[in-house]
């Protein structure tokens, strides 16, 4: 956790003071409604999460994990055997 000061137009702080209260009923919790806050907008979110977020509808899924995992043991088997044999 990093200490430093922020300016804060009145209106601006008012407002974080009055969530503070409504929502956890102090003052005290200014900081964590300030890093809440943060952490929602994109100021703060992870590199990628947005391009994921908007392309993630796009991929087709083609087999199940299952069937993956089935079609890569069966490939290897064939070629373990080829190997074994050659």
């Amino acid at each position: 956790m990093v200490k430093t000061t922020v300016n804060l137009d009145t209106e601006v702080y008012g407002k974080l003071v009055s969530e503070a209260v409504e929502k956890y009923g102090t003052t005290k919790t200014l900081s964590r409604i300030i890093n809440e806050k943060l952490r929602a907008s994109a100021v703060v979110k992870k590199p990628g999460y947005d391009i994921v977020k908007k392309t993630g509808g796009m991929w087709k899924v083609k087999e199940t994990g299952s069937g993956y995992t089935t079609r890569i043991r069966s490939e290897w088997e064939r070629r373990h055997e080829r190997d074994s044999n050659g």
